[in-house]
């Protein structure tokens, strides 16, 4: 039933974009900062989608060796960037290495 609820999400976002039960990430190979603001427009149109149903909770990862240097906000807020994120029982690292 979640997922008949956010279907719409996804309309306006012009990013890659993964949705699988109730996570969402949306990630884009960022050069430079024409990238960082299609980004960042994603991230807005999120934002309205968020408030329209009153639903919010984001952050940021950041993966590879060569990482932007860009700040992500929603809602006005800054996001919080992660370096270890747990995705469907398993641990990423923003260096993709395994431990």
């Amino acid at each position: 039933m979640f997922l008949v609820f956010i279907n719409d999400l996804d309309q306006g976002i012009a990013r890659n974009i993964l949705k699988f039960a109730d996570d969402t990430k949306i990630f884009k190979e960022v050069r430079d900062n024409i990238d960082c603001a299609a980004l960042q427009r994603d991230l807005d149109n999120v934002v309205l989608w968020a408030q329209k149903w009153q639903m919010a909770k984001s952050k940021v990862m950041r993966v590879g060796t060569q990482t932007d240097s860009c700040e992500y906000y929603m809602g006005g807020s800054k996001l919080v960037e992660e370096t270890l994120e747990k995705d469907l029982g398993v641990w990423i690292s923003a260096d993709m290495k395994c431990s």
